[in-house]
């Protein structure tokens, strides 16, 4: 397994140091070929360089779970609609909190993750069926339960495309980190190149190549 290496570089900055960088050591190759440094050292960090632009940001899948949680977020609104309806009409056909209790021991809604929404509205209909003619009585007919069989599989599809992108976003986010510390990589071997030779030589050439600049005398 290749080891990912850690890097502080934004990905604007991290852009940039590359073109800097490919900059410097091609105009200082003839003098940092004497300590091992070639050509194929710059196509190599160009090559780098141009995955990790072509690669999309994180803006794209994080847009992507954003429209996808409020697919969820509606779905959830509809299924809590349709069973308060619901539950309005059952606690006039059992008006008791003792009797509705044996069907449904709560019935709190808000706070229910979407998988429990779904499994409280599945046990709405299974209720539904046992009480199938009184509730006609109050205009509770198959066409509601129709519906709220329609609101939960929308419900659970919004959860799984959820999932879906959200795994599709982490991937991406670990793909993007693998291609920055690969082009970091090739960042530091020229750096080293760079500061190897212009470090007795040229103080200010020699800074140009520090990754991180803490102070005038620190890399």
């Amino acid at each position: 397994m290749n080891k990912t290496i850690t890097y502080n570089y934004s990905t604007s900055a991290i852009l940039e140091r590359s073109r800097e960088i490919i900059v410097l050591a091609k105009d200082d190759l003839k003098d940092l070929a004497k300590f091992g440094a070639s050509q194929k050292d710059i196509d190599n960090l160009e090559k780098k360089l141009a995955e990790f632009k072509k690669f999309p940001d994180d803006k794209h899948f994080a847009e992507k779970v954003r429209e996808k949680t409020q697919l969820k977020y509606d779905a959830e609104e509809k299924l809590i609609t349709t069973i308060r309806n619901f539950f309005l009409i059952f606690s006039i056909i059992i008006p008791t909190k003792k009797d509705s209790k044996k069907y449904f021991p709560t019935q709190k809604l808000t706070g229910l993750k979407t998988k429990e929404l779904i499994a409280m509205g599945e046990k709405v209909i299974n209720v539904g069926k046992k009480f199938k003619e009184r509730l006609l009585k109050y205009d509770m007919s198959e066409d509601f339960f129709e519906n709220l069989k329609s609101h939960i599989s929308v419900a659970k599809k919004a959860v799984k495309n959820l999932d879906q992108v959200r795994l599709e976003r982490i991937k991406n986010t670990n793909k993007r980190r693998d291609l920055g510390s690969a082009l970091y990589e090739q960042i530091v071997k020229l750096c080293h190149y760079g500061k190897t030779y212009w470090k007795e030589r040229d103080k200010e050439r020699y800074k140009k190549y520090l990754l991180y600049v803490k102070s005038d005398d620190e890399e």
